[in-house]
């Protein structure tokens, strides 16, 4: 189970958050519940329990699992990751959603996360060029 503030935990935590941004633009007419999850057991998004669609919520509950079993330590970035640890529906459903999302979060409060994040992917697809 993700527990709070690891990597991990924080990486599940803004891709659930971007995917609750997405669900609520795309998914206004579908019923949507807070979600329920081993995130949500073990406080990974604090107080405010992000609410989902049911498919928007399948997809949370994945990424959270995915981030939990990653064997990389530090854990990088899916999009750069070597192995390609998603099932092909859930790595375009994913690609869909950070797409939308992302150019969106840096006029959000995740923008010092959002800089970080597009720092630390140039990073790692320089020293990739290197090996």
């Amino acid at each position: 189970m993700l527990r709070a503030k690891t990597q991990k935990a924080e990486d599940a935590e803004l891709a659930v958050r971007f995917t609750e941004w997405y669900c609520k633009a795309h998914h206004a007419d579908r019923a949507r519940v807070p979600l329920v999850s081993d995130g949500v057991t073990g406080k990974i998004y604090g107080a405010r329990i992000p609410i989902l669609c049911e498919e928007c919520a399948t997809y949370a509950r994945y990424v959270e699992v995915r981030t939990e079993r990653c064997p990389h330590d530090p854990k990088p970035f899916c999009a750069v990751c070597p192995i390609k640890c998603y099932k092909k529906d859930m790595a375009q459903y994913s690609r869909e959603v950070m797409r939308w999302a992302a150019p969106r979060s840096f006029f959000s409060r995740y923008c010092p996360r959002a800089i970080a994040h597009a720092i630390q992917t140039y990073r790692y697809r320089i020293n990739l060029k290197k090996i």
